[in-house]
Order: C-alpha cells, then structure tokens, then sequence
C-alpha cells in the first residue's frame, strides 16, 4: 500500500508542476506505437517473446536541451505459452499445470529523460541539435488481471527532428514489474524477501510521434 500510495504521488506531483513552471520548458504531444511483450517464468530470457500490439499516448516536457519529463499512458497485450518452452522453463514451473496465456494490461509512467546530444525541436538550423540519444528512468502503474501494480521503466532511444515542431523517436523501454501474476502463474515464496527475484517483467519496442505545442525552442528567445 505505501508503494502504490508514492507511486502516485510521483505521478500527480509530474502532472501538475510541470504546467506551473511552463515559463522554463516546452511541450510537446503525440503518439506511440509498437510491439510489447513479457519475460517471466515461461519466458525466463528471449528477447520480444510473442509480441503483441500497443498502442499509447505522451505528454513531452523539455527543461533544457538535455533534460525532459515525460509522461505516457498505455495499453497492449501480453501473451505467452509454456509448450513453447518445453524442458527450458523455470524451475518453479510444472508443464502438466501452465497455461498458455493472452492477456491485456494498460500503464502509466512519469519518467526523466537524459539526452546525451543537445536536441532543439525547432529548425533554427536544420543541420544542428536535430538527433539525439537518451536514456530514461520513472516509475509508474500498471494493470492487468484485476489488479494494479508498481511498474519501474528503464529506457533507450533516440529522437530525430523530421520537420518543424515535428520529432520521430523509437525506444526500447524494460519494465520491471512488482506483480508475479502477469502470466496466471505466481512462483512460491519462502519469504517477502522472494518478492523482486520472482517478479515478471514488461519489454516495449516501438515508434513514437510528437508534435511541439509551443511557438519557440527550449533553450532560445
């Protein structure tokens, strides 16, 4: 309870400083689009297992040319199969008693990005500041099978100024989840200390598109 309580927390006090202080940074809207999936006991390592569709939304805050908030709102499909798997599942896991599963989940994050390039979404010079990588860290919440969850993004990526006002980004985000249940099977714990070793993990790989509301760069009068 206290973390879910934090978890929000962190979430509303994004949404509503980042508006008070818009003389100090930009914003900027759009979309994603793209392909998640899930690591787990039926999926102990492979990269983009099953991948299913999502599809979400973001809210962009440039602070500097480096430095930036942003907050995503989500939904995909998770699916997985321990036949698929067989004779290289998780211990824990007994083959006669998994199911296959197809299983809808819906996220929002806050996160701070790092960019390691400076990055203007305006064309003062289109041969300048219009590609950057970055790194992202946040903490958000999740839901699937009828309950909530505290979710821990960690993304990379890379953004790219198409046109004015207009940046084309793709990421890979890794979502480490405080749920076990994400695939209908909950490993058996010796102690609450068990609880983030057994916990199942998010991956999203996809494409996004925004689009800068206001009418001057981050970082120029």
């Amino acid at each position: 309870m206290k973390i879910l309580k934090l978890t929000i927390a962190f979430v509303l006090a994004t949404l509503t400083a980042a508006p008070a202080a818009m003389a100090q940074k930009e914003m900027s809207i759009g979309g994603l689009v793209g392909a998640s999936s899930y690591i787990g006991d039926f999926n102990p390592g492979g990269v983009l297992y099953k991948p299913a569709a999502y599809f979400g939304g973001l809210i962009h805050y440039d602070f500097t040319e480096y430095y930036s908030v942003r907050v995503n709102l989500g939904g995909g499909t998770l699916r997985g199969d321990p036949a698929a798997y067989k004779g290289r599942l998780m211990p824990n896991v007994l083959q006669q008693q998994a199911a296959a599963f197809n299983q809808r989940f819906f996220d929002a994050e806050a996160r701070l990005v790092v960019g390691f390039l400076p990055y203007e979404p305006f064309e003062y010079d289109p041969k300048k500041r219009s590609f950057a990588p970055y790194f992202a860290v946040g903490m958000g919440m999740a839901y699937s099978r009828g309950a909530p969850f505290l979710v821990l993004p960690v993304a990379v990526g890379a953004k790219y100024r198409v046109a004015y006002r207009i940046t084309l980004g793709a990421e890979w985000t890794f979502r480490k989840t405080f749920n076990d249940n994400l695939d209908g099977w909950e490993n058996v714990r010796t102690s609450s200390a068990a609880t983030i070793n057994n916990n199942d993990w998010i991956s999203y790989v996809g494409v996004f598109l925004t689009y800068q509301l206001s009418d001057k760069g981050c970082c120029h009068e």
